[in-house]
């Protein structure tokens, strides 16, 4: 038998995916105040874990204005929770999730970027140098 039928097959393992711990909307039934945490969910028994991040996914529907606070929503949810009035706060997230979370483009970040660098001016000798280069 050929070698590479005798060695087991092994997969690829992305040691950069973020697990999150998935929380429905309506598992929040459990939880009598408006407002929710990882803190919360923890202690009502919805995760098992605070050192995973939290995502809040849309099954279910929502009874009351809850003021929640994880690491990421789904649209579903995100739109179900402000309708029925309550508010969404995403917690330590960076530029790119900020950004991804209110549906609007991190283009001020890019325009910083893009504005912080200069480029030096040739001038005198130098810059009739670089045109004669060009011609």
């Amino acid at each position: 038998m050929p070698l590479q039928r005798r060695i087991p097959k092994r997969g690829f393992k992305n040691f950069n995916r973020v697990e999150y711990q998935p929380v429905n909307l309506r598992d929040l039934d459990r939880i009598e105040g408006g407002i929710v945490t990882p803190e919360i969910l923890k202690a009502h028994g919805l995760i098992r874990s605070l050192k995973k991040p939290v995502k809040v996914l849309g099954a279910g529907d929502v009874d009351g204005a809850y003021e929640i606070s994880a690491h990421g929503f789904s649209a579903t949810a995100r739109s179900k929770i402000e309708a029925a009035g309550g508010t969404v706060t995403i917690l330590g997230g960076s530029v790119a999730t900020e950004a991804d979370a209110t549906g609007e483009p991190a283009a001020e970040a890019a325009v910083d970027v893009v504005e912080s660098e200069e480029t030096p001016d040739p001038s005198g000798d130098e810059a009739s140098a670089a045109e004669d280069e060009k011609a």
